[in-house]
């Protein structure tokens, strides 16, 4: 059973999403002896919910907060448009380049 002091809180993780209005959709569900449970369709429809999306949980006070992980494909344009695609080669040289300088500066991690 499911204390009555538990809440749910579904948002976003990324603004590349329409974000829903704010509200409050309460419902209540209950855990199986496997620890799992079913989202209520309202609360599906709402955040536009899809088979195989990933969720982040995390654990605020007393609250189990649920949101959708959004994989790279859907950042697409998240930069603007009108910018040249940077070829993989270019950015793991960025990278490098960035990592040696932090590094000399002492900011490398362990």
């Amino acid at each position: 059973m499911i204390p009555n002091n538990v809440g749910y809180s579904f948002g976003y993780a990324s603004s590349q999403r329409k974000t829903p209005k704010p509200r409050r959709i309460a419902v209540r569900t209950t855990i199986s002896p496997a620890f799992q449970t079913t989202l209520a369709a309202e609360i599906v429809r709402a955040l536009d919910l899809r088979p195989g999306m990933m969720l982040s949980q995390t654990v605020e006070g007393n609250l189990i907060v649920l949101e959708p992980l959004h994989d790279v494909e859907s950042l697409a344009g998240s930069l603007g448009r009108n910018r040249a695609p940077v070829p993989l080669e270019k950015m793991k040289a960025g990278a490098k380049a960035a990592m040696a300088r932090a590094g000399s500066k002492g900011l490398s991690h362990a």
